[in-house]
């Protein structure tokens, strides 16, 4: 059983389950096609926490991708560059994505590896390179953050030709 807020992250994982894959191989397709299919609710660019239970075991353990401060962003620098506070929106706030790490390190850790990353990952590659319907909700979510994109470098490379969000029902491709 494969759940996700995007029906096409669900069949992603049930696609990397019928391949042979693990729990945690399906759990890492689900991830990555929400990162593709809901850019406005998670992404590779962000952070992530795995629980994972081993039944033989009976072990919880637990993975941390939160993503750290960029090693050159110090006290210092930023005092040097003049700034007093840091807005909450400025690119000195972001954190190193720590996912894509969790994604490969969960991979090794927990999994049989009886399929390989390209394929967990493949169903992601698929709608990204290929394109899906944008759901409503991402639409919604899409649109409310127009203007935001629109300022922020390569942010425009995530709306359509006439610099708008994609409406519900539109393939969006993002190559």
């Amino acid at each position: 059983l494969c759940a996700a807020s995007q029906p096409l992250a669900s069949q992603a994982g049930i696609q990397v389950l019928t391949a042979g894959g693990t729990a945690v191989d399906a759990a890492v397709a689900v991830a990555a096609t929400l990162a593709v299919t809901e850019p406005c609710s998670t992404g590779i660019g962000g952070d992530a926490l795995l629980l994972y239970f081993d039944a033989k075991e009976k072990k919880v353990s637990a993975l941390l991708g939160c993503g750290r401060s960029p090693a050159a962003l110090t006290l210092e620098a930023v005092q040097r560059a003049g700034l007093k506070e840091l807005a909450p929106a400025s690119p000195l706030t972001v954190t190193v994505p720590g996912a894509p790490a969790l994604w490969c390190d969960a991979i090794d850790r927990f999994s049989s590896g009886s399929v390989p990353i390209r394929s967990v990952l493949d169903p992601a590659i698929q709608l990204a390179e290929f394109g899906f319907p944008v759901s409503p909700l991402t639409a919604l979510q899409w649109r409310s953050s127009v203007d935001l994109l629109k300022r922020s470098p390569g942010g425009s490379a995530l709306l359509v030709e006439r610099c708008r969000a994609p409406r519900a029902g539109e393939v969006f491709r993002n190559p």
